[in-house]
């Protein structure tokens, strides 16, 4: 059965959320993550207390930054009817401020550099200048629902939604690709191929938004990460070439090519995409909350075994099917009206 607009909407909260908390407790490498774990990580578990990712002390199932940043972003567009830089600022300066997140070691330095400057009285415009992590990227994925399948005016959408703490070209090309590849899940006869296009899409046009900064290519960075992957080697083969030759560090370049690798490794199924992720090695949470969002918008919350679901929400109680309700109708009210950034 293909999956309705709700369904994809809910899919995408899910993944990203289920990525993060799955992926949290992996280590910067592979092999450190099977030696904490006794093995690969194949189930919700807590972090090693000797944890070196900043997560010690999170309890199995417990997401991180990456989804409450998204969830900022998605409060902003339930707040205004629309979104707008300024918006996504304020809703962030008040995650931040409700969570104590400056004080809080996975949030990362961008963001909490941005946030002290924005909260310091400076400009949402100004405010990401230096932001060149994957901050932006992890947190956008939604955004990808508001303008699709418009390819130019999602860009303009992720590009927008970065700004207040992402704003350099690098930031800004990895958070539109991973809002057109979700764009690109919008149109039921797309496939895995399609997404891939529309991220390099992406990429290239939000590259040319951002404020100038060191940015290799991330469009011939996802094709060339997908096609290390497209072979007959095995998924350990796989991943290795990912961690070692395209990253899966905090930089936005290694972070969504090794995403949208995952993405195909899984062939879109987001629980395969999830354990492939959270075994990678490196920013393993981010790594997973990015695939399993894409994942999840492209098969729908009805991929999800409820069991997943169950934990997300009695470890966090986020409310997911109820926000993602209210953004979907959101997103339909702005579709409806044709509005763009």
């Amino acid at each position: 059965m293909t999956p309705d607009l709700l369904s994809r909407v809910y899919g995408c909260m899910a993944g990203l959320a289920i990525g993060d908390a799955f992926g949290m407790p992996g280590q910067l490498t592979p092999e450190a993550t099977r030696r904490a774990h006794g093995g690969p990580i194949t189930d919700f578990v807590a972090p090693p207390p000797s944890d070196a990712t900043g997560h010690a002390g999170l309890r199995a199932g417990q997401v991180t930054d990456d989804t409450l940043a998204m969830l900022a972003v998605v409060r902003s567009v339930l707040r205004t009817g629309g979104l707008t830089r300024e918006a996504v600022a304020e809703d962030l300066v008040a995650w931040i401020d409700e969570t104590d997140g400056l004080n809080l070691p996975y949030v990362g330095p961008s963001t909490k550099r941005a946030i002290t400057a924005l909260k310091a009285g400076v400009s949402p415009s100004e405010s990401g200048r230096e932001g060149w992590t994957n901050g932006a990227a992890m947190r956008v994925a939604p955004v990808g629902f508001l303008h699709a399948p418009d390819l130019e005016a999602t860009a303009r959408a992720a590009v927008e939604a970065s700004y207040p703490t992402h704003a350099t070209s690098t930031a800004t090309s990895g958070a539109a690709a991973v809002a057109c590849a979700v764009a690109a899940c919008v149109s039921p006869e797309n496939g895995l191929e399609d997404l891939i296009e529309a991220a390099c899409r992406g990429a290239d046009l939000g590259e040319t938004q951002g404020v100038d900064s060191i940015c290799p290519s991330i469009s011939r960075r996802i094709r060339w990460a997908v096609g290390l992957v497209s072979d007959g080697r095995s998924e350990d083969d796989h991943l290795r070439d990912l961690y070692d030759l395209v990253g899966t560090g905090m930089p936005t370049y290694e972070i969504v090519p090794s995403a949208l690798a995952v993405l195909v490794m899984a062939d879109g199924d987001p629980v395969r995409a999830i354990r492939l992720a959270a075994n990678a090695g490196g920013d393993c949470d981010t790594l997973a909350a990015i695939a399993g969002a894409i994942a999840g918008a492209y098969r729908g919350i009805e991929a999800f075994p409820q069991e997943m679901l169950d934990t997300i929400e009695a470890v966090n109680g986020l409310e997911l099917e109820r926000v993602a309700r209210e953004y979907y109708q959101a997103v339909q009210r702005i579709r409806q009206g044709g509005n763009t950034p």
